[in-house]
């Protein structure tokens, strides 16, 4: 009797770990481009109203030059923080049409695709580098692999639209892959194409193992430089709006309480489609370019040094998000074992229905930070 009812609690718990399993994936696949759906509806209303900001103050601007303060006011307004709305990003090719946020944490990329803060703004001098999820949280980079040479891709700041075209890589394409570790593809020194847009998402699809790239060459002049503001280097984030969205998504649901520069490839890595090949002119322009020294006397003007340790959390995994999965997990496991334990003393099915809606609460918060704790794909 000992050993059958242990075999009984075993194939129990299997079942539901096993339905926790699917479950995730879904809020992974499904669940998550539902809230980034809700995220980019208000980041596009509030970057209409940064362009209508910046046009009336641009028209009650009387005196033909601009004075110290008005550049850092203007500033203020292009160099948005952390997770806030700075750009409208549109690519024909990919179907693709999103605003932008400042920042690649795990939370900035949960409301779309989020540009480097240490790289130059779209359609400044130097290498804007822009990121974006391939398969969760709406997927917007999901069809980066079709972009190919001469492909357009159009973005908007509060400076104007500005286009670019898709650089031809080794063998014909419109990307490269490299390995999570080779950072130099955010360099600003280029002798070749200074003023590009590099765009960075995982590969393959469903795996962060590696990160596919994109650059692209800005078409004509760039716009005026503007130095990034001091006061925007740390992040000024926090996860309420996160909290709000997902209580207001149980709510509706009835809950009532819830670039010719082959810079940084791997040569070990293989794409998925064909290797990467490297020649001996891609070898000699690395070299060349590793030879620069990435100092703040040879950056384009209104850019900043380095600073980046990675391609941004957002793509990595948060390791502050490890412990509360965990709380989150047990206090869902002890939450199913108390249904269980009351469903067999009391009535089955009342207790069951009772214990759906902070069931589903509380499974929806740990989907939640466990899909912050694990590398984003």
């Amino acid at each position: 009797m000992f050993v059958s009812k242990a075999f009984q609690a075993l194939g129990r718990s299997l079942i539901v770990l096993g339905g926790l399993t699917l479950l995730f994936v879904a809020y992974q696949l499904w669940g998550t481009g539902v809230l980034t759906d809700r995220y980019q509806s208000d980041l596009e209303e509030d970057f209409t109203e940064l362009i209508d900001v910046v046009k009336e103050t641009t028209s009650t601007t009387d005196t033909p030059e601009t004075s110290e303060s008005d550049e850092s006011n203007y500033a203020e307004l292009l160099w948005r923080p952390e997770g806030q709305a700075m750009a409208q990003l549109v690519i024909p090719k990919m179907g693709l049409t999103a605003t932008v946020v400042s920042g690649v944490s795990s939370e900035s990329l949960r409301r779309g695709p989020g540009h480097f803060p240490d790289t130059p703004m779209p359609g400044m001098p130097g290498n804007s580098a822009i990121a974006g999820h391939r398969t969760t949280w709406g997927a917007p980079f999901g069809n980066i692999e079709k972009l190919e040479p001469g492909d357009e891709i159009k973005i908007q700041t509060i400076q104007g639209t500005f286009t670019y075209a898709v650089l031809e890589q080794n063998g014909g394409r419109g990307n490269f892959i490299v390995s999570p570790n080779e950072f130099n593809v955010l360099d600003q020194d280029f002798n070749s194409f200074p003023n590009r847009l590099t765009l960075v998402s995982c590969h393959p699809k469903l795996t962060a193992r590696n990160r596919i790239i994109v650059v692209a060459e800005l078409i004509g002049e760039p716009a005026e430089p503007f130095q990034r503001p001091d006061y925007l280097s740390q992040p000024r984030f926090t996860f309420a709006f996160d909290e709000e969205v997902i209580a207001e998504a149980l709510q509706e649901e009835g809950f009532e309480d819830p670039s010719q520069d082959t810079i940084g490839r791997d040569p070990s890595i293989e794409n998925a489609e064909e290797p990467v090949v490297e020649t001996q002119s891609a070898e000699s322009d690395r070299t060349e370019i590793d030879d620069v020294s990435a100092t703040t006397e040879n950056l384009t003007p209104g850019t900043q040094p380095q600073q980046v340790s990675g391609f941004g959390e957002g793509l990595s995994g948060d390791r502050s998000a490890i412990t509360p999965s965990i709380t989150w997990g047990l206090a869902l496991i002890t939450l199913i074992m108390t249904t269980g334990f009351i469903a067999k003393r009391w009535k089955r099915w009342p207790t069951y229905f009772l214990s759906l809606a902070p069931i589903i609460a509380v499974m929806l918060v740990w989907f939640f930070n466990l899909d912050r704790a694990l590398p984003s794909y």
